[in-house]
């Protein structure tokens, strides 16, 4: 049986890295490949490297000793509890490989043997995510006369800077196959003269809904919740959140990483297992969100749900929506209970997303066994 040799961000501590780079696995082992995921771990993706990066509302919070130390200080057990969630997910379901590789330099070194090397997907070719171009991602370590592919890669933007052009042509053009999760990654390769990739799906979505809940728990089942999931911290989430409660006498539940959000609005459940996450999102009545993946999984779940857009970084929720013809699904205002009164009719949506699915799942079919 031939291998893929996987390089994604699994290792980032969220649902979505985590249960894409499971989608992705789980494929190419229906296709019929052997699969190994690099177990990449640079510094950024660690909680040293989090705490290092912790995020501040103003320059001079950022600025003052004092104010990052008491935000570490609050942050870490935090931290500790969503490392946990998430490490445990991938002892449990994902194949990767015995040696954790620390940079780009110990993989060139020491190179994962199989017959093709694979980018998965999530925002691997976003150098403002990663910090830099991050030659792991784009394969700068795989032997020449081996094949590789891209799937789903993300730019996480709708264009480069000026001095990661050339570099991001030179690495690109090694690849013998690429597919982009958003179509503005598509025009991205275009503009630099490689000819030949597609807009495919996202891996959580080449999995359909029935395969997604045999990994799910049935811990929320038959509850009635509206489910909150703020990435970005977004105050416009959380008033529509509360509209909608006030309006049908819901319950929020508040879906968070860090335990210092037991203030907001509704019930806090803080890191829950990967299956819970599932679970949530497939018995919530509807779900609102910022997140790609949240609204991917209630794609998927066929759950009601209302996305307010994170402003940096939204291409690809608005490739995703733009795709399904759900631009409705957007809430501009805050108060406006329009969005939900009109329920998503799945029965077309999952027309259509079969349709996408049975495409990529197609493309990385072909891809492999070409």
């Amino acid at each position: 049986m031939k291998k893929v040799s996987l390089i994604t961000l699994q290792n980032v501590p969220n649902y979505g890295s985590v249960l894409q780079c499971y989608a992705t696995e789980q494929t190419i082992k229906k296709i019929g490949f052997d699969v190994e995921t690099i177990n990449y771990l640079p510094e950024r993706m660690t909680k040293l490297g989090m705490l290092k990066n912790i995020k501040y509302k103003t320059k001079k919070l950022e600025n003052s000793l004092l104010a990052r130390t008491a935000a570490r200080f609050v942050i870490f057990p935090s931290y500790l509890l969503r490392f946990r969630t998430f490490k445990k997910f991938r002892n449990n379901y994902l194949n990767m490989t015995k040696k954790v590789y620390k940079n780009y330099n110990e993989i060139k070194s020491n190179i994962p043997t199989a017959d093709i090397y694979c980018t998965g997907s999530d925002q691997v070719w976003n150098s403002e995510w990663n910090d830099e171009i991050d030659k792991a991602l784009f394969l700068g370590y795989a032997p020449d006369e081996k094949k590789k592919i891209a799937y789903a890669a993300s730019f996480g933007k709708k264009e480069l800077q000026k001095n990661e052009i050339e570099e991001t042509r030179k690495m690109l053009r090694r690849y013998d196959r690429i597919s982009l999760r958003e179509s503005s990654g598509v025009d991205i390769v275009e503009s630099l003269g490689i000819k030949g990739s597609v807009n495919v799906v996202d891996p959580t979505l080449l999995l359909c809904g029935d395969e997604w809940r045999k990994l799910s728990s049935n811990r929320y089942k038959g509850k009635k919740y509206i489910l909150v999931y703020n990435l970005n911290r977004n105050k416009k989430i959380d008033n529509y959140a509360k509209m909608l409660s006030d309006k049908t006498g819901m319950q929020v539940v508040y879906l968070s990483y860090q335990l210092h959000d037991f203030y907001k609005n509704g019930k806090m459940i803080c890191n829950p297992k990967v299956e819970d996450f599932i679970s949530l999102i497939d018995n919530a009545e509807y779900v609102i969100s910022d997140s790609f993946h949240a609204t991917a999984f209630s794609l998927n779940l066929n759950t009601q749900f209302v996305i307010v857009y994170p402003g940096k970084f939204s291409t690809r929720l608005q490739s995703l929506l733009k795709l399904l013809n759900l631009e409705n699904r957007v809430a501009n205002d805050e108060n406006d209970i329009s969005v939900v009164e009109n329920a998503i009719d799945y029965e077309i949506i999952n027309k259509k997303m079969q349709g996408m699915r049975e495409e990529s799942y197609n493309w990385l079919k072909e891809s492999l066994e070409e």
